[in-house]
Protein backbone atom coordinates (compact mmCIF):
# COMPACT_ATOMS: atom_id res chain seq x y z
CA UNK A 1 0.00 0.00 0.00
CA UNK A 2 1.29 3.46 -0.88
CA UNK A 3 2.23 5.63 2.12
CA UNK A 4 0.62 8.96 2.94
CA UNK A 5 2.15 12.00 1.26
CA UNK A 6 2.55 15.45 2.84
CA UNK A 7 1.56 18.56 0.93
CA UNK A 8 1.96 22.27 1.56
CA UNK A 9 -1.23 24.24 0.99
CA UNK A 10 -2.70 27.73 1.38
CA UNK A 11 -5.80 26.93 3.43
CA UNK A 12 -8.75 28.81 4.88
CA UNK A 13 -11.19 27.62 7.54
CA UNK A 14 -13.74 30.40 7.09
CA UNK A 15 -14.59 32.90 4.38
CA UNK A 16 -13.11 36.39 4.58
CA UNK A 17 -10.15 38.60 3.68
CA UNK A 18 -7.46 36.33 2.19
CA UNK A 19 -4.72 38.22 4.02
CA UNK A 20 -6.42 37.50 7.33
CA UNK A 21 -7.69 33.95 6.92
CA UNK A 22 -5.21 32.18 4.64
CA UNK A 23 -2.48 30.14 6.29
CA UNK A 24 0.41 28.10 4.95
CA UNK A 25 -0.24 24.57 6.26
CA UNK A 26 1.07 21.05 5.86
CA UNK A 27 -1.62 18.47 5.19
CA UNK A 28 -1.54 14.69 4.75
CA UNK A 29 -2.83 13.07 1.57
CA UNK A 30 -4.09 9.51 1.48
CA UNK A 31 -3.07 7.29 -1.44
CA UNK A 32 -5.40 7.67 -4.44
CA UNK A 33 -8.48 5.47 -4.62
CA UNK A 34 -9.62 3.83 -7.87
CA UNK A 35 -10.46 6.52 -10.40
CA UNK A 36 -8.23 9.05 -8.66
CA UNK A 37 -4.61 10.17 -9.04
CA UNK A 38 -2.12 12.12 -6.97
CA UNK A 39 -0.90 15.26 -8.68
CA UNK A 40 2.28 17.18 -8.11
CA UNK A 41 1.22 20.77 -8.77
CA UNK A 42 3.68 22.47 -11.10
CA UNK A 43 2.24 25.99 -11.29
CA UNK A 44 -0.95 27.89 -10.42
CA UNK A 45 -1.93 31.48 -11.25
CA UNK A 46 -3.61 34.11 -9.08
CA UNK A 47 -6.96 35.10 -10.62
CA UNK A 48 -9.53 37.67 -9.46
CA UNK A 49 -11.95 34.78 -8.96
CA UNK A 50 -9.62 33.33 -6.34
CA UNK A 51 -10.28 36.30 -4.08
CA UNK A 52 -14.02 35.95 -4.56
CA UNK A 53 -14.00 32.27 -3.69
CA UNK A 54 -11.95 32.84 -0.55
CA UNK A 55 -13.96 35.82 0.69
CA UNK A 56 -17.26 34.06 0.04
CA UNK A 57 -18.64 36.19 -2.79
CA UNK A 58 -17.96 33.89 -5.76
CA UNK A 59 -20.71 32.05 -7.61
CA UNK A 60 -19.64 28.62 -6.30
CA UNK A 61 -17.69 28.21 -3.05
CA UNK A 62 -15.44 25.46 -1.75
CA UNK A 63 -16.33 23.31 1.21
CA UNK A 64 -14.52 24.34 4.37
CA UNK A 65 -11.73 24.00 5.12
CA UNK A 66 -10.77 25.11 1.63
CA UNK A 67 -7.59 25.59 -0.35
CA UNK A 68 -6.98 28.61 -2.57
CA UNK A 69 -6.51 28.51 -6.32
CA UNK A 70 -9.05 27.89 -9.05
CA UNK A 71 -6.82 26.46 -11.81
CA UNK A 72 -3.40 24.99 -12.43
CA UNK A 73 -1.27 22.37 -14.11
CA UNK A 74 0.06 19.23 -12.46
CA UNK A 75 1.93 16.03 -13.11
CA UNK A 76 0.48 12.63 -12.24
CA UNK A 77 2.79 10.98 -9.67
CA UNK A 78 0.52 8.20 -8.33
CA UNK A 79 -2.53 6.38 -9.66
CA UNK A 80 -5.21 4.43 -7.87
CA UNK A 81 -5.86 0.80 -8.69
CA UNK A 82 -7.89 0.34 -11.87
CA UNK A 83 -6.95 3.89 -12.93
CA UNK A 84 -6.22 4.10 -16.60
CA UNK A 85 -7.05 7.51 -18.03
CA UNK A 86 -3.73 9.11 -17.06
CA UNK A 87 -0.41 7.41 -16.50
CA UNK A 88 2.38 8.49 -14.16
CA UNK A 89 4.33 11.40 -15.64
CA UNK A 90 1.36 12.79 -17.60
CA UNK A 91 0.90 16.55 -17.37
CA UNK A 92 -2.72 17.59 -16.82
CA UNK A 93 -4.95 20.67 -16.57
CA UNK A 94 -7.63 21.23 -13.96
CA UNK A 95 -9.96 24.03 -12.86
CA UNK A 96 -12.53 24.36 -10.09
CA UNK A 97 -11.59 21.04 -8.50
CA UNK A 98 -9.10 20.29 -7.10
CA UNK A 99 -7.81 23.61 -5.76
CA UNK A 100 -4.38 24.57 -7.01
CA UNK A 101 -2.51 26.52 -4.33
CA UNK A 102 -0.84 23.41 -2.94
CA UNK A 103 2.16 21.27 -3.77
CA UNK A 104 0.30 17.96 -4.10
CA UNK A 105 -3.39 17.02 -4.31
CA UNK A 106 -5.75 14.16 -5.00
CA UNK A 107 -7.88 14.51 -8.12
CA UNK A 108 -10.58 12.54 -9.85
CA UNK A 109 -9.55 11.52 -13.34
CA UNK A 110 -12.91 12.84 -14.57
CA UNK A 111 -11.84 16.38 -13.61
CA UNK A 112 -8.52 16.33 -15.47
CA UNK A 113 -7.60 17.09 -19.09
CA UNK A 114 -4.34 16.61 -20.99
CA UNK A 115 -2.14 19.70 -20.95
CA UNK A 116 -1.11 20.98 -24.40
CA UNK A 117 2.41 19.86 -25.13
CA UNK A 118 3.21 23.17 -26.83
CA UNK A 119 2.87 25.15 -23.59
CA UNK A 120 5.39 25.37 -20.76
CA UNK A 121 4.27 24.87 -17.16
CA UNK A 122 3.56 28.55 -16.51
CA UNK A 123 1.45 29.04 -19.63
CA UNK A 124 -0.32 25.72 -19.11
CA UNK A 125 -1.28 26.70 -15.56
CA UNK A 126 -3.31 29.64 -16.97
CA UNK A 127 -4.84 27.78 -19.91
CA UNK A 128 -8.18 26.63 -18.49
CA UNK A 129 -9.79 29.95 -17.49
CA UNK A 130 -8.71 33.04 -19.41
CA UNK A 131 -8.09 31.60 -22.90
CA UNK A 132 -11.32 29.62 -22.66
CA UNK A 133 -13.25 32.71 -21.52
CA UNK A 134 -11.96 34.77 -24.45
CA UNK A 135 -12.53 31.94 -26.93
CA UNK A 136 -16.09 31.15 -25.89
CA UNK A 137 -17.21 34.80 -25.82
CA UNK A 138 -15.88 35.36 -29.33
CA UNK A 139 -17.52 32.21 -30.70
CA UNK A 140 -20.71 31.56 -28.73
CA UNK A 141 -22.84 34.71 -28.80
CA UNK A 142 -22.75 36.19 -32.31
CA UNK A 143 -21.42 35.13 -35.68
CA UNK A 144 -18.41 37.31 -36.38
CA UNK A 145 -16.98 37.74 -39.86
CA UNK A 146 -13.76 39.42 -41.01
CA UNK A 147 -14.21 43.19 -40.75
CA UNK A 148 -16.69 43.01 -37.86
CA UNK A 149 -15.96 44.81 -34.59
CA UNK A 150 -15.78 43.89 -30.91
CA UNK A 151 -15.86 46.66 -28.28
CA UNK A 152 -14.43 45.66 -24.91
CA UNK A 153 -13.38 47.26 -21.64
CA UNK A 154 -10.62 46.02 -19.34
CA UNK A 155 -8.68 45.47 -22.55
CA UNK A 156 -5.35 45.31 -20.70
CA UNK A 157 -6.51 42.35 -18.60
CA UNK A 158 -5.44 38.81 -19.41
CA UNK A 159 -8.80 38.05 -21.01
CA UNK A 160 -8.80 41.36 -22.87
CA UNK A 161 -5.39 40.69 -24.39
CA UNK A 162 -6.45 37.22 -25.47
CA UNK A 163 -9.62 38.61 -27.08
CA UNK A 164 -7.44 41.00 -29.08
CA UNK A 165 -5.12 38.22 -30.24
CA UNK A 166 -7.82 35.68 -31.11
CA UNK A 167 -9.93 38.32 -32.88
CA UNK A 168 -6.95 39.56 -34.87
CA UNK A 169 -6.31 36.04 -36.16
CA UNK A 170 -9.94 35.89 -37.30
CA UNK A 171 -9.77 39.25 -39.08
CA UNK A 172 -12.12 40.79 -36.51
CA UNK A 173 -11.37 44.34 -35.38
CA UNK A 174 -11.33 45.44 -31.75
CA UNK A 175 -12.03 48.76 -30.03
CA UNK A 176 -10.39 48.53 -26.64
CA UNK A 177 -11.13 50.63 -23.57
CA UNK A 178 -8.37 51.03 -20.99
CA UNK A 179 -7.85 53.13 -17.90
CA UNK A 180 -4.18 53.78 -18.60
CA UNK A 181 -3.46 55.10 -22.13
CA UNK A 182 0.21 54.17 -21.68
CA UNK A 183 -0.79 50.56 -22.38
CA UNK A 184 -1.97 51.42 -25.90
CA UNK A 185 1.25 50.59 -27.73
CA UNK A 186 1.48 47.15 -26.15
CA UNK A 187 -2.11 46.35 -27.09
CA UNK A 188 -1.61 47.57 -30.67
CA UNK A 189 1.41 45.27 -30.89
CA UNK A 190 -0.94 42.39 -30.02
CA UNK A 191 -3.28 43.34 -32.88
CA UNK A 192 -5.66 45.87 -31.31
CA UNK A 193 -7.34 48.09 -33.92
CA UNK A 194 -8.25 50.97 -31.58
CA UNK A 195 -7.17 51.68 -28.01
CA UNK A 196 -8.95 54.48 -26.15
CA UNK A 197 -9.11 55.77 -22.61
CA UNK A 198 -12.25 54.56 -20.84
CA UNK A 199 -13.89 57.93 -20.15
CA UNK A 200 -17.06 59.88 -20.98
CA UNK A 201 -15.84 60.74 -24.49
CA UNK A 202 -14.85 57.20 -25.45
CA UNK A 203 -18.18 56.32 -27.07
CA UNK A 204 -18.02 59.29 -29.44
CA UNK A 205 -14.47 58.43 -30.43
CA UNK A 206 -15.38 54.80 -31.13
CA UNK A 207 -18.48 55.79 -33.09
CA UNK A 208 -16.39 58.07 -35.30
CA UNK A 209 -13.82 55.37 -36.09
CA UNK A 210 -15.97 52.27 -36.61
CA UNK A 211 -18.64 51.18 -39.07
CA UNK A 212 -21.84 51.11 -37.00
CA UNK A 213 -23.46 48.09 -38.64
CA UNK A 214 -20.39 45.96 -38.00
CA UNK A 215 -20.04 46.56 -34.23
CA UNK A 216 -21.70 43.29 -33.26
CA UNK A 217 -20.25 42.28 -29.90
CA UNK A 218 -19.49 44.06 -26.64
CA UNK A 219 -17.54 42.50 -23.78
CA UNK A 220 -17.96 44.00 -20.32
CA UNK A 221 -15.69 43.12 -17.38
CA UNK A 222 -16.00 46.44 -15.54
CA UNK A 223 -19.64 47.48 -15.07
CA UNK A 224 -20.75 50.97 -14.05
CA UNK A 225 -20.45 53.73 -16.62
CA UNK A 226 -18.06 51.67 -18.72
CA UNK A 227 -20.85 49.25 -19.62
CA UNK A 228 -22.96 52.21 -20.78
CA UNK A 229 -20.11 53.34 -23.03
CA UNK A 230 -20.13 49.96 -24.76
CA UNK A 231 -23.93 50.04 -25.19
CA UNK A 232 -23.67 53.36 -27.04
CA UNK A 233 -21.27 51.86 -29.59
CA UNK A 234 -23.13 48.67 -30.50
CA UNK A 235 -25.18 48.23 -33.66
CA UNK A 236 -28.83 47.20 -33.73
CA UNK A 237 -29.37 43.62 -32.53
CA UNK A 238 -25.81 43.41 -31.21
CA UNK A 239 -24.98 41.52 -28.01
CA UNK A 240 -23.31 42.76 -24.84
CA UNK A 241 -21.75 40.01 -22.74
CA UNK A 242 -20.90 40.74 -19.11
CA UNK A 243 -18.30 38.46 -17.54
CA UNK A 244 -16.93 40.59 -14.70
CA UNK A 245 -17.61 43.52 -12.43
CA UNK A 246 -14.26 45.08 -11.63
CA UNK A 247 -15.80 48.42 -10.62
CA UNK A 248 -18.14 46.71 -8.16
CA UNK A 249 -20.81 49.09 -9.48
CA UNK A 250 -24.08 48.04 -11.15
CA UNK A 251 -23.81 47.74 -14.92
CA UNK A 252 -25.86 50.48 -16.58
CA UNK A 253 -28.14 49.31 -19.41
CA UNK A 254 -30.62 52.10 -20.30
CA UNK A 255 -34.01 50.99 -21.51
CA UNK A 256 -33.68 52.88 -24.79
CA UNK A 257 -30.92 50.56 -26.03
CA UNK A 258 -33.05 47.53 -25.32
CA UNK A 259 -36.13 48.94 -27.05
CA UNK A 260 -34.82 51.00 -29.95
CA UNK A 261 -31.58 49.10 -30.65
CA UNK A 262 -32.82 45.65 -29.63
CA UNK A 263 -29.59 44.85 -27.80
CA UNK A 264 -29.20 41.45 -26.17
CA UNK A 265 -27.70 41.41 -22.69
CA UNK A 266 -25.97 38.16 -21.75
CA UNK A 267 -23.74 36.90 -18.99
CA UNK A 268 -20.87 34.44 -19.18
CA UNK A 269 -19.17 32.35 -16.51
CA UNK A 270 -16.57 29.93 -17.84
CA UNK A 271 -16.86 27.65 -14.78
CA UNK A 272 -20.52 27.05 -15.59
CA UNK A 273 -19.64 26.43 -19.22
CA UNK A 274 -17.18 23.71 -18.16
CA UNK A 275 -19.79 22.10 -15.91
CA UNK A 276 -22.27 21.78 -18.77
CA UNK A 277 -19.96 20.91 -21.67
CA UNK A 278 -19.10 17.35 -22.65
CA UNK A 279 -15.56 16.06 -22.33
CA UNK A 280 -15.32 15.84 -26.12
CA UNK A 281 -16.38 19.49 -26.46
CA UNK A 282 -13.90 20.63 -23.81
CA UNK A 283 -11.00 18.69 -25.28
CA UNK A 284 -11.92 19.95 -28.76
CA UNK A 285 -11.85 23.54 -27.51
CA UNK A 286 -8.53 22.98 -25.73
CA UNK A 287 -7.04 21.60 -28.93
CA UNK A 288 -8.33 24.49 -31.05
CA UNK A 289 -7.06 27.12 -28.61
CA UNK A 290 -3.67 25.44 -28.28
CA UNK A 291 -3.30 25.35 -32.07
CA UNK A 292 -4.17 29.03 -32.36
CA UNK A 293 -1.80 29.94 -29.55
CA UNK A 294 1.01 27.92 -31.07
CA UNK A 295 0.45 29.19 -34.63
CA UNK A 296 0.11 32.82 -33.56
CA UNK A 297 2.66 32.77 -30.74
CA UNK A 298 -0.15 33.82 -28.41
CA UNK A 299 0.75 33.84 -24.75
CA UNK A 300 -0.58 35.23 -21.49
CA UNK A 301 1.79 37.85 -20.09
CA UNK A 302 3.45 36.98 -16.77
CA UNK A 303 4.73 39.73 -14.53
CA UNK A 304 6.39 37.55 -11.89
CA UNK A 305 6.24 34.21 -10.14
CA UNK A 306 6.37 33.39 -6.44
CA UNK A 307 6.90 30.39 -4.23
CA UNK A 308 3.96 29.21 -2.14
CA UNK A 309 5.75 30.37 1.01
CA UNK A 310 5.76 33.96 -0.30
CA UNK A 311 1.99 33.97 -0.76
CA UNK A 312 1.36 37.29 1.02
CA UNK A 313 3.80 39.13 -1.25
CA UNK A 314 2.27 37.37 -4.26
CA UNK A 315 -1.29 38.39 -3.38
CA UNK A 316 -0.22 41.96 -2.63
CA UNK A 317 1.57 42.14 -5.97
CA UNK A 318 -1.50 40.82 -7.77
CA UNK A 319 -3.56 43.73 -6.45
CA UNK A 320 -1.18 46.48 -7.54
CA UNK A 321 -2.44 48.80 -10.28
CA UNK A 322 -0.54 48.96 -13.53
CA UNK A 323 0.52 45.32 -13.71
CA UNK A 324 1.64 44.09 -17.12
CA UNK A 325 0.83 40.42 -16.58
CA UNK A 326 -0.32 37.62 -14.32
CA UNK A 327 1.18 36.47 -11.04
CA UNK A 328 1.85 32.74 -10.83
CA UNK A 329 2.82 30.37 -8.03
CA UNK A 330 5.70 28.35 -9.44
CA UNK A 331 5.96 25.42 -7.05
CA UNK A 332 9.61 24.89 -7.87
CA UNK A 333 11.03 28.40 -7.47
CA UNK A 334 10.42 32.10 -8.01
CA UNK A 335 11.71 33.70 -11.18
CA UNK A 336 11.87 37.31 -12.28
CA UNK A 337 10.25 38.68 -15.39
CA UNK A 338 13.69 38.90 -17.00
CA UNK A 339 13.79 35.11 -17.30
CA UNK A 340 10.27 34.68 -18.69
CA UNK A 341 10.03 34.33 -22.44
CA UNK A 342 7.52 36.72 -24.05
Amino acid sequence: MQPQRSAEALRYHKFGDPFEILSHETIALDPPKPGFVTLKILAAPINPADFGRINGTYGKLSDLPGTGGIEGVGEVVETGSNSGAFSIGTRVLFSGKPSSWQTYTLASENQLYPAPGTLDHLQASMFSVNPATAWRMIHDFVTLEPGDWIVQNAANSAVGKLVIQFASQLGVKTANLVRDPDTAEGLRNLGATLVLKDDKEAAKRIQSQTEYSKVKLGLNAVGGNSSLTICKCLSNKATLVTYGGMDRQPAIFPTRYLIFNDLSLRGFWVSEWYRNASRATIEGMHSAIAQKMDAGNIRTDIEATYSLEDWKAALEHSLRPGKTGKLVFNMGKSISTDSIEP
